[in-house]
């Protein structure tokens, strides 16, 4: 799953990850984290998601990373914004309103690029990377994001021997495993969604688990 996997996938349009709506656990779950309108919220691994305008129009800050400079000039065509373009650190910034969208790799962000983050919306990240990489993901968010930061976390299990990801397989044990040193971990919905995948269900799983979690920092 190296960066260009997924500048690969959007350049040869093998988007299926890419949800045609606002999530609705990003509508049904934000009001439960203590965050104010004026906010940041950051994205990771955002795509073309729209859920970065509708976070923008209830008049949240939102950054997101994109290795794909296709997917952010889709996004911002076809949500009709003009947006301006700046270099900033290892990435290309395309700045519009209150959102900034970062092109380049997500392990090349610093503290100075998340310091005013109030909340990571994890909707499609960790369970996009493989096993091996999760736990750099975790280090890393943990080591530049502010100590004030929460997290709304989505994950999806299945059985990974009838089906390779990505998305990936993350259990409940491993999100504790991941995440527990430093947050307090609350598991605030789970839901067998299979009977909705029908593409997943036609390669053989049973079961496929949706959760979210909320996460925030240990006093």
């Amino acid at each position: 799953m190296e960066i260009e996997f997924w500048q690969q996938r959007w350049d040869l349009d093998q988007t299926a990850f890419h949800l045609p709506t606002v999530n609705p656990y990003l509508v049904s779950f934000l009001k439960q984290f203590n965050i104010a309108s004026s906010s940041k919220v950051f994205i990771p691994l955002c795509g073309k998601s729209l859920d970065i305008t509708w976070l923008a129009s209830h008049d949240y800050s939102v950054i997101g990373v994109e290795c794909s400079k296709k997917a952010i000039y889709e996004f911002f065509e076809e949500q009709d914004i003009e947006s301006e373009i700046k270099n900033t650190s290892n990435f290309k910034s395309y700045y519009a309103k209150n959102i900034q969208l970062l092109q380049g790799d997500f392990f090349d962000l610093d503290k100075k690029l998340l310091k005013d983050v109030s909340l990571v919306y994890d909707r499609a990240s960790l369970i996009a990377l493989p096993y091996e990489k999760r736990q750099k993901y975790v280090n890393l968010l943990n080591n530049i994001l502010p100590d004030t930061s929460e997290i709304l976390l989505i994950t999806l299990e299945y059985e990974q021997n009838i089906m390779t990801g990505p998305p990936f397989s993350v259990s409940d044990s491993e999100v504790k495993e991941l995440y527990q040193d430093k947050y307090n971990i609350e598991m605030i919905h789970e839901e067998d969604v299979i009977e909705g995948h029908l593409k997943f269900k036609q390669r053989g799983l049973g079961s496929l688990m949706e959760r979210v979690y909320k996460l925030n920092l240990k006093k």
